[in-house]
């Protein structure tokens, strides 16, 4: 059976719209037993010695967006409390993949990408004849994930896990860079407020 020219050609806009969703800027997991008013208090998580490992990504230091999450929790009426006393524990973990604006290689830090076969070379991967300049691919992988994560202090297991993913050409609405506190207050936006 053939489909009608118009209903074929009305199905291009919704490939593309689902090729540009194809990674979700904000992603959650919630624990089906997660019930926000069990938990009143919360407290940076006190274990230091978790990561979170991905392939092409390096950890940056959280510190910033931790103070912001822990802002944004006491606006959703989360009181501050000892790590012995919380009912949660946040655990913050930023990432970044590509290299930063500036970076243009050279002590063996630069993005590679290839195996040696098609147009990106296999020398550098930065770009035909693999040069370390930097070209287009690179500002499109250069990215910041943040994920934020409620944990029970009990269980140590996450009850709450959010994560968005953020590229350096996303502005806020007066066209300025997204700032720290705009990306967490986005972030923790669905996470209901305590009564």
């Amino acid at each position: 059976m053939r489909m009608p020219r118009a209903c074929s050609l009305s199905l291009i806009p919704l490939l593309f719209v689902a090729l540009g969703c194809s990674k979700p800027r904000f992603v959650y997991d919630v624990d089906p037993a997660f019930r926000t008013g069990s938990y009143r208090t919360m407290a940076s998580d006190p274990r230091k010695d978790r990561i979170v490992i991905r392939e092409g990504m390096r950890p940056l230091n959280p510190e910033l967006h931790l103070k912001a999450a822990l802002a944004e929790l006491e606006t959703k009426k989360y009181q501050r409390a000892s790590a012995a006393e919380a009912d949660l524990w946040v655990a913050v973990y930023v990432l970044m993949s590509g290299r930063p604006e500036g970076d243009r290689g050279g002590s063996g830090s630069a993005h590679r990408e290839g195996s040696g076969e098609g147009r990106h070379g296999g020398r550098g991967g930065a770009g035909k004849g693999g040069s370390p300049e930097s070209g287009p691919q690179d500002k499109a992988l250069a990215n910041i994930t943040v994920i934020v994560q409620l944990e029970n202090p009990k269980t140590g297991l996450p009850v709450w896990h959010g994560e968005a993913n953020i590229y350096p050409q996303d502005k806020e609405a007066g066209g300025t860079p997204l700032s720290i506190d705009a990306v967490v207050r986005e972030l923790l936006q669905p996470l209901p407020a305590l009564p």
